[in-house]
């Protein structure tokens, strides 16, 4: 069930938060279990089989939690078992293709490649379980309710792409006092969170989506983009997955705190990062964290001197290029950025820590941003084939123009046609892209990010920039809201997926 789509936003999360809240106003654990029961059949919606495997990963880790926490000599091996059985599926539904082709490729054999089914949101809740197994074992403490466990991982705002939430993050929540307790502030935060994401989504990133998507099928299809359209599609993916992710870490957010629930933020202004570093402390920071205090501290961190941090370094961001798809170009996107990592320490360790003015400031921004967008074509590409075709045409390889110039965006046409707007031409489909284009940059590099409208946060100057609980702004949103509904389902007709549930 996609949280963009009709039937979530008029008849899930209305019957939901009604039920929800009428019973939190006297019985907060009739509350709890109902808001569990909607989780659950949120996620069964998607496949009966996906629900079984689930409900089975999450007992077992329930278990595996009881016994690591009861067991006085033997609570290591009981994590090892816990975290090789979680390794165990998500290797199994995730990897079995990836690994049986490249054997394949490499002995040049004939082995039948299986097609398994990735189970919606394995890789998240994966992740989650191992945090409550190492967490368990690091507090001596399991959660004792199977029900409030069950709830923590099949919540539904992070259940599907996130953010990745650590057990003493959640489950103090389902315990306070103020559990189930209807709040307006909450829930005006909340629904304001979720419409900027709604429009974030349908707006830009389906937009974008509509001009990148035929370029890398294109270019995995044996097409040679030029230079124009090859940076074309880099740049429209670029905003896309912003976007995309941005407008998803928002929507979840916001139906936590709709639901009285605070999740952390997964998201801060990534483009405005001025270093490779900077940018993974605002791009999915949970599971920046999550590769930080499971991955790279435990392989040594920065403790062996330079040499064996560089390799630590490098090793993380190949298994998290790995997590997000089971295909060699992500592979090569984590080690990608693992080498911009690297050379960023190294020129942190030459320079030293310097002031830095304005003009120095932008350049380095430009530069990040530049190297985020070549990093994204592996990222996106289907081969290295493709990503090889999308990248020579980006060094002007086949030619400045080949074919027509910037392919007109569908959704885009069809979205301004459908207003009254018509547009007939490669080049005035061009321009319309353009200024996209310089919309997203204005957006992404100039504004504060959700959180500061909303929260104040970083003290924007402008203060009617600041959110508040008031009917000028709840018109302003609802217009929001008004745009995307009628741009996602009359103009284009059609629901997408965010990238990150495929993940």
């Amino acid at each position: 069930m996609l949280f963009n789509s009709p039937i979530f936003l008029f008849v899930f999360l209305p019957i939901t938060l009604g039920g929800f809240y009428l019973l939190g106003s006297r019985r907060p654990n009739a509350a709890l279990l109902f808001l569990l029961a909607a989780c659950l059949a949120f996620y069964a919606y998607s496949s009966l089989f996906n629900f079984a495997l689930f409900l089975v990963s999450v007992v077992a880790n329930f278990l595996f939690g009881y016994a690591i926490a009861h067991s006085r000599l033997r609570s290591r091996a009981w994590l090892i078992g816990g975290i090789a059985l979680n390794l165990a599926l998500i290797g199994y539904f995730k990897y079995t293709g990836l690994i049986i082709s490249s054997i394949d490729q490499l002995f040049s054999a004939s082995f039948v490649i299986p097609t398994i089914a990735l189970p919606v949101g394995i890789s998240f809740y994966t992740f989650e379980q191992i945090s409550y197994l190492i967490e368990t074992r690091q507090r001596k403490q399991a959660e004792s309710s199977l029900a409030r466990y069950s709830l923590f991982v099949s919540f539904f705002p992070h259940l599907i792409a996130g953010p990745i939430i650590r057990p003493h993050q959640l489950l103090p929540q389902f315990s306070a006092p103020t559990f189930a307790l209807f709040s307006w502030q909450n829930f005006a935060l909340g629904i304001s969170f979720l419409l900027f994401g709604l429009f974030k989504k349908t707006i830009i990133a389906d937009s974008m989506a509509a001009y990148a998507t035929p370029v890398f099928t294109s270019a995995a299809n044996g097409g040679t983009p030029g230079f124009v359209n090859a940076w074309g599609a880099a740049l429209a993916y670029t905003f896309q997955i912003y976007f995309d992710f941005s407008g998803y870490s928002d929507m979840a957010i916001g139906l936590g705190l709709m639901f009285g629930i605070v999740l952390p933020f997964n998201f801060n202004s990534p483009y405005k990062a001025t270093s490779i570093v900077d940018f993974w402390r605002r791009w999915h920071i949970t599971l920046s964290l999550f590769l930080r205090d499971y991955v790279y501290i435990p392989l040594g961190g920065n403790r062996s001197g330079p040499a064996r941090r560089y390799v630590n370094v490098m090793l993380t961001m190949l298994i998290g290029g790995l997590w997000h798809g089971a295909n060699w170009t992500f592979v090569a996107w984590g080690g990608l950025h693992g080498l911009f990592l690297l050379v960023n320490h190294a020129w942190r360790a030459l320079r030293g820590e310097r002031e830095v003015n304005v003009f120095r400031q932008w350049m380095a921004q430009i530069a990040t941003f530049l190297l985020v967008v070549i990093a994204w074509v592996f990222f996106r590409a289907e081969s290295f084939d493709a990503a090889n075709r999308i990248l020579d045409g980006m060094r002007g390889m086949h030619g400045w123009l080949h074919g027509p110039l910037l392919d007109p965006a569908p959704g885009v046409s069809e979205g301004l046609k459908a207003i009254g707007v018509g547009v007939e031409g490669d080049w005035l489909a061009g321009g319309v892209l353009l200024g996209w284009f310089i919309a997203a940059l204005a957006i992404v590099w100039g504004l504060p990010n959700t959180q500061q409208f909303l929260l104040g946060e970083g003290r924007p100057k402008k203060a009617w920039l600041v959110w508040r609980p008031t009917l000028g702004w709840a018109a302003a949103l609802g217009l929001l809201f008004g745009v995307a509904f009628t741009y996602n389902l009359v103009a284009v007709n059609r629901v997408s997926e965010f990238i990150y549930f495929t993940f």
